[in-house]
């Protein structure tokens, strides 16, 4: 991840593949000093470094003390020292990793980043907060299943104090974090999930279809709750629920359907969201989809095929 610190106040920004730097509101790094120009340059990484260019601004921006031509781009590394017209908008790039969401310990220090769009907290086998990204590439934050949207340098509390340091997405709606390598990659409801089932139902094989390609899915214990929530959302679509209505389950029901607690359930969440997003599925997020207020759960797709012998 990246992050800029405002060097007299203190403050954060995680910086997104692109952010722009000025007075303007829509700009990723917001400058309030009147020596700044609206848009006043831009921050970006070129896939190994980060880079600074000036956009043509009034007062210029400086790099370790130089100012920089209009047409000039110059490479940023950790600690890099960046001044935006003038000296009350002095900042240092105190991380200069890729443009990743993350989160740090108030506690260690440690630091861990998300993979495959996913980040669980204190771990993946205790997932109490899970930080995952949409395919708009904006990331939310799901604390005890409650789902919202996650902000940047947040504080929270899983096993410890943690703050979230949160890129915001492109302005083209790409998703520019994910550092999955998969060469074709997939999202939810462009990708069918085809659950072949046992006739005595005791062995469930999932799979990701897409096209005429079919990738099977190592077996896993998830699946089973996969195939409930999908079961859900076939029998409400032919019942004629609208779409907004299919599949919802209360929390209470399918922990009793599934013989699990809750913190099972959310381990079992938490797996079958990582197990898509390895597969390339870039917005594996949004496999599971939850109502706060009612404590309710379904699959976040129709897309699903349940073939049984």
């Amino acid at each position: 991840m990246a992050v800029l610190k405002h060097e007299a106040l203190g403050h954060r920004v995680t910086l997104a593949a692109r952010s722009r730097v000025g007075r303007a509101r829509d700009c990723a790094v917001r400058l309030v000093d009147r020596c700044a120009s609206g848009e006043h340059a831009v921050l970006f990484w070129d896939g190994a470094r980060w880079w600074a260019r000036d956009l043509g601004s009034t007062n210029g921006t400086h790099v370790g003390g130089r100012r920089l031509t209009s047409a000039e781009r110059v490479q940023l590394d950790a600690g890099a020292d960046l001044v935006f017209g003038g000296s009350a908008e002095r900042w240092i790039l105190e991380e200069a990793g890729p443009p990743v969401a993350s989160a740090r310990s108030e506690r260690t220090g440690e630091v861990r980043a998300a993979e495959e769009s996913l980040l669980a907290l204190p771990g993946a086998a205790d997932p109490r907060v899970t930080l995952f990204e949409d395919q708009r590439g904006c990331w939310h934050v799901e604390i005890d299943g409650t789902a919202r949207p996650a902000v940047d340098q947040e504080p929270i509390e899983a096993g410890g104090p943690w703050v979230l340091c949160v890129p915001p997405p492109a302005p083209d709606g790409a998703v520019p974090t994910t550092t999955s390598t998969a060469a074709n990659p997939k999202l939810i409801g462009a990708t069918v999930l085809r659950f072949e089932v046992s006739h005595d139902e005791e062995h469930i094989a999932l799979s990701l279809v897409q096209g005429d390609t079919v990738t099977p899915l190592a077996g896993r214990a998830h699946h089973e709750l996969l195939l409930v929530l999908a079961r859900a959302r076939l029998h409400d679509r032919d019942e004629g629920l609208p779409p907004a209505e299919r599949g919802w389950l209360y929390v209470d029901e399918l922990l009793g359907k599934l013989r699990l607690d809750l913190h099972h359930l959310n381990v079992n969440v938490f797996r079958a969201r990582q197990q898509l997003a390895r597969e390339g599925v870039l917005d594996a997020g949004s496999l599971i989809e939850r109502r706060t207020m009612t404590r309710q759960i379904r699959l976040g797709t129709e897309a699903v095929e349940v073939l049984r012998p």
